[in-house]
């Protein structure tokens, strides 16, 4: 039987080590588990076997990791909005949910457009906009009955989120053109910066090993705990770093109510700014809109009215993303405004906004000072019209309120807000 285990080394040169049992032939191992019969040899010669048919009981064998059979795994497509491209064997495939993907596969999203894969073992990879993968590895191996998944990144960002290897054999990478990860259960980001060509590894959880794949051969591993992250460059140079904390988003609770959602974070002396996930579910497979700032301050365009998920991170001046915070929000569009203006029967007010659901406004007109009693306090108007005729003379300030209830029945909670006090001078 395989032990649980393989050496280190780079990708195709790294061995399995199998133990043998009795019966057990170097012949009938290649027939059974070697991806040509012939491969035999090179195994004879890696491990100094002078009989390929009389191999001691016991006795441990080193087997390269590329001479293995395998079965091809699979990928499926959990998520996906926007503008996305997914080809396979030269072929443009339409993306439909569940969709069946395959080693070999080229993934690109454009701008504003996400997808998240799952894998078979039950891993996800989420993919921003304009970013680039490729499905370079995506296999069962049949010796040691386990996994071997490579992605490669050639542009942007993702973020992998890798279910826990119970077999010490599994194998699950991240590929960079100049660096390479290999994780066990963990969720990390990987990112590749276009004018640098600087890979980026940062670890939330669990742990990741990252080499170099450029620069000398002797150059050692880095080992990356939960908080920690490292820069590959392109001469092969390492440097890990602690990740900034995670930011504080101001107002939390809020309701989304704007046209645009407004999201403020606490200010934070090592942070250059800040960049945000928005999704309609906890686990961010299905990602609906991204933004970054270079402050404290972001705003995205309008979304649904719905249940959302924010994924928020600082941002380092190294260009690394510190560690996450997720809250999650409410958006209910309700805008508001109002004009005032005279006519033959006196002054009309009006008042406008976008919401769905019920709106019930409420109009105040206050003599002299905004903090005096209102001289008119009209609520529970369902119309978008008031006119006031008789108006002494002198200054008065006004303003409408709205409180509007949501659309879907079973969410009883009520936005309400108003606009601000406008000054309206009477003269008769």
């Amino acid at each position: 039987m395989p032990s649980q285990g393989f050496a280190k080394g780079k990708a195709d040169s790294e061995l399995v080590a199998y133990v043998f049992e009795p019966g057990d032939t170097l012949i009938a191992l290649a027939r059974k588990y070697l991806r040509k019969r012939s491969d035999y040899k090179a195994v004879q010669r890696l491990n100094r076997i002078k009989d390929p048919h009389q191999i001691s009981v016991g006795r441990t064998v080193q087997i390269p990791f590329r001479l293995l059979k395998f079965r091809p795994s699979e990928a499926s497509l959990s998520a996906f909005r926007g503008d996305i491209s997914i080809a396979s064997a030269g072929q443009q495939l339409a993306p439909v949910k569940g969709l069946d993907i395959g080693e070999g596969s080229q993934l690109t999203t454009a701008t504003r457009s996400f997808i998240t894969l799952q894998l078979e073992d039950g891993s996800r990879i989420s993919m921003p906009s304009n970013s680039q993968i490729r499905i370079s590895r995506l296999r069962h191996i049949l010796l040691t009955d386990s996994i071997d998944y490579e992605i490669t990144v050639d542009k942007g960002r993702i973020r992998s989120k890798v279910a826990p290897l119970d077999n010490r054999s599994d194998r699950h990478r991240v590929r960079t053109p100049v660096a390479v990860s290999a994780v066990r259960g963990t969720d990390f980001r990987t990112r590749v910066d276009a004018l640098s060509g600087t890979a980026f590894s940062e670890t939330v959880e669990g742990e990741v090993e990252l080499a170099s794949e450029v620069g000398s051969a002797d150059t050692p591993a880095v080992s990356l705990p939960a908080g920690t992250g490292a820069a590959a460059t392109s001469t092969g140079e390492l440097a890990k770093v602690e990740l900034l904390d995670p930011p504080e988003l101001i107002d939390p609770a809020k309701v989304q109510s704007d046209a645009e959602l407004q999201f403020a974070f606490a200010p934070s002396g090592p942070a250059l700014g800040h960049r945000i996930n928005i999704s309609s579910d906890a686990g961010f497979v299905d990602i609906v809109a991204e933004q970054q700032s270079d402050g404290n301050n972001l705003a995205l365009p309008s979304l649904p009215d719905g249940r959302y998920f924010l994924k928020a991170v600082s941002l380092a001046r190294e260009g690394f993303e510190g560690m996450p915070v997720t809250y999650g929000f409410k958006r209910q569009l309700s805008t508001l405004g109002g004009s005032a203006s005279s006519g033959d029967f006196g002054y009309q007010f009006k008042w406008f906004g976008e919401g769905s659901g019920k709106r019930y406004y409420r109009f105040q007109l206050i003599r002299d000072s905004k903090s005096a009693v209102p001289m008119v306090d009209e609520t529970g108007l369902v119309v978008q019209a008031l006119t006031l005729s008789d108006l002494p003379d002198g200054d008065y300030f006004w303003r409408v309120g709205v409180t509007q209830f949501s659309a879907d029945t079973s969410d009883r909670e009520s936005v309400q807000k108003w606009t601000d006090f406008e000054k309206l001078t009477v003269v008769n």
